[in-house]
Order: C-alpha cells, then sequence, then structure tokens
C-alpha cells in the first residue's frame, strides 16, 4: 500500500534488510529548476542511517549520529555526479527513487540507490536499523524568480512511498539488488 510523503514531512515505516522503499514523484505542473531538497531514513534513536540530497552539482549520500561527541555526528559524504546517469530520458526531480537495504559482512549493512531502475550508488550504514521513518526535506523558503519567471519551491511536491519484499519484484529485477557486482 503506497503512502503519501509531502514537504518537510515525515512518515513512520518498517523498512528493514530484505525489503525495499519505491518513491515515486506526484506528478507537478512543471519540473521545479531548483534541486536543492533531501530524503532521510531514521531509526527508533534518531541517527539519520540514510540522507538523498539532492542539490544543483549532484547527488549526496550521508548519514549522521543523533548523539555525538565529535561535532555535528555526520559521516563521510559520498557525492553521485548525477550527469553520468542513464535515468531514461528524465530529469532528476522526475526520476522514481529505490532504495534496497540489505545485509553484508558489514555489522548494519548495506543501501543500494537507484534511480529508475539503475543504481548509482552502494551506500555503507553507520548506525543499526530498521529505518523507523522518512522525511522529505526541502531546503529552499518559497517561489523565486528566474529569468523573470516565478517557478515553484525546489523538489517533487511529494513522494508516493511504498515498502515491500524482494520476493514482490520480477525475477530479473531481483537479480539486479545487492552487492556490487
Amino acid at each position: 500500500m503506497s503512502r503519501f510523503l509531502g514537504k518537510d514531512k515525515d512518515i513512520p515505516l518498517n523498512f528493514k534488510p530484505g525489503t525495499i522503499i519505491t518513491l515515486k514523484p506526484t506528478p507537478s505542473s512543471r519540473a521545479p529548476a531548483r534541486y536543492d531538497y533531501s530524503l532521510e531514513l531514521y531509526n527508533k534513536k534518531g541517527d539519520t542511517l540514510l540522507k538523498i540530497e539532492f542539490s544543483t552539482s549532484g547527488v549526496v549520500l550521508n548519514d549522521c549520529a543523533s548523539r555525538s561527541l565529535k561535532g555535528d555526528g555526520s559521516g563521510q559524504p559520498q557525492t553521485v555526479d548525477i550527469t553520468q546517469v542513464d535515468l531514461k530520458g528524465r530529469s532528476v526531480v522526475e526520476a522514481t527513487i529505490s532504495i534496497h537495504h540489505y545485509l553484508t559482512e558489514s555489522k548494519f549493512g548495506r543501501y543500494q540507490i537507484l534511480f529508475n531502475g539503475t543504481t548509482i550508488a552502494h551506500f555503507e550504514s553507520r548506525f543499526p536499523g530498521p529505518a523507523k521513518e522518512i522525511s522529505y526535506w526541502v531546503d529552499f523558503p518559497g517561489p523565486a524568480k528566474e529569468n523573470g519567471y516565478w517557478v515553484d519551491t525546489p523538489g517533487p511536491r511529494a513522494w508516493d512511498v511504498d515498502v515491500y519484499q524482494i520476493d514482490d519484484l520480477l525475477p530479473e529485477e531481483q537479480l539486479s539488488l545487492g552487492p556490487e557486482r
């Protein structure tokens, strides 16, 4: 069952290893010109397990401890050059995002991030899961004027969110998931 995730909102979920979360942007009147927004997965302690930050300079993956003795608790950011990813004719703000949480030899597993079915990155988790909440944050406060025209705030208006088991996928789609090959 799909759930609705609006701007600057969060929804509870149970996203554990062996499951996939799919985020489909809701239709908008036009694609926004700015990309300053993020999707974040949190565990029950409030740690950010995965932050996918979208900006005009690319996509940045990171995580962050809810409490830390060293600075802000952020991990090592991982930047993805989105210009090198085949989005199958869509812009970044129109892409369906899928996140696969799978177990590895590491302590907490990894996340595989896909845009329109194409893997863009694998991200090593530093914190225990499962993700209990997902949030959608917009970093730009409101409408702006670009080239003489008013544009909407950045990012999709909202997302349709669905969490399901890998077994629910077609066999050929199951083969594209998992550890880097």
